[in-house]
């Protein structure tokens, strides 16, 4: 963040937002004679001032919901800077993995293990380097979504948390492709199921409403255009056929995950290597299957923590199983990866080790 200061804290935005519009108007998003490539990151840069000069998110191209893009555009009116949120947003990630590591693992001091691991490997700090995109501004309310699950499952009072679930669970949805939120949802209710807790499932779904709402209030601008609030619907039924197309390369994700062999999805499909690969993934996904697995044979116990964040990973995975995939979509899975894992290892240091841990 030092030495990238400038980027992060520099102003001078507006001054270049011309220059981003010109290179977004004539990229393949605008135009389809002879048109330049951009990366998602210019796109970000054009779309976050495009909103905050009072544009139409529909207007321009609408692969993903505006939520993300309006908090890019609140960036530029308080630092003049997109990206300055962007670093508050990465560290109220760490100190999301932080409290679901204490829920998790019961212990402060080892919950800061998955928080180090996490922060200084290349898919935490590229996202510093290369901004803004809409995953690091989505992942702090991924995590929070499940932290206050948890919370609300473990208390008798169950409300307030499950109020703020629905909310986190709303700022998911308005950000990216709905898909992530959807499997959030799922695994929440598979959970309290398992559970069998009747009335925290009724509660859920009182609440549940209020995801849809934060949705709604995030396309103000185009219903105060003319578009009712049901089109706001038919909008993520277009942002869901926009992304049927990554539904092929079935289970590349794995070979990603676990041997660093990234299937491409364009020109001839090569398979490549990733940089951001590290070869903690495969290490940890090994440490939470075990944990899943000495479950399963009732050798360890699991709390209610341990049970969810072990749910989110494994559908999850199976979601990023359905079609093709990159390291980008990694974000909300290896911290939770990091978090079973070193739960993993501090039970059996517990169990063979006593006083040890």
């Amino acid at each position: 963040m030092y030495l990238n200061s400038d980027s992060f804290f520099g102003g001078g935005y507006k001054d270049k937002f011309n220059d981003y519009k010109k290179l977004y108007y004539g990229s393949q998003y605008a135009t389809k004679n002879n048109p330049g490539i951009i990366p998602d990151s210019a796109l970000e840069l054009f779309a976050a001032g495009f909103l905050f000069y009072g544009g139409n998110p529909i207007l321009i191209i609408h692969d993903q919901p505006p939520l993300g893009r309006y908090l890019l555009a609140f960036s530029i009116a308080i630092f003049d800077n997109p990206n300055s949120i962007i670093v508050i947003l990465m560290y109220i990630s760490l100190l999301g993995i932080f409290l679901v590591g204490i829920e998790t693992i019961g212990n402060k001091f080892l919950s800061l293990i998955p928080v180090a691991l996490f922060a200084n490997e290349s898919l935490f700090l590229e996202k510093l380097k290369y901004i803004p995109l809409l995953e690091p501004i989505q992942l702090p309310f991924v995590i929070f979504a499940l932290y206050f699950f948890i919370r609300g499952v473990n208390s008798k009072s169950s409300s307030i948390w499950f109020l703020l679930t629905a909310l986190m669970l709303g700022f998911v949805i308005s950000i990216r492709f709905f898909a992530l939120g959807t499997v959030l949802i799922f695994i929440m209710f598979l959970f309290l199921m398992l559970q069998k807790s009747l009335k925290k499932i009724i509660l859920l779904s009182a609440l549940l409403p209020f995801s849809f709402f934060v949705l709604i209030i995030s396309y103000t601008k185009t219903i105060l255009d003319g578009h009712s609030i049901l089109g706001v619907f038919g909008i993520q039924k277009y942002i869901y056929w926009y992304h049927q197309s990554q539904l092929d390369l079935p289970f590349s994700f794995w070979d990603l995950l676990l041997l660093n062999r990234w299937h491409t999805w364009w020109g001839e499909r090569a398979i490549s290597s990733d940089y951001q690969w590290t070869i903690l993934w495969p290490i940890f996904v090994l440490l939470s299957f075990l944990l899943f697995l000495f479950y399963t044979l009732k050798a360890y116990n699991l709390n209610r923590a341990e049970k969810i964040i072990l749910l989110w990973c494994i559908f999850y995975s199976g979601f990023l199983s359905l079609g093709h995939t990159s390291t980008r979509y990694f974000l909300p899975l290896i911290p939770f990866l990091y978090i079973a894992g070193t739960s993993f290892v501090v039970k059996v240091l517990a169990k063979y080790h006593k006083g040890y841990v």
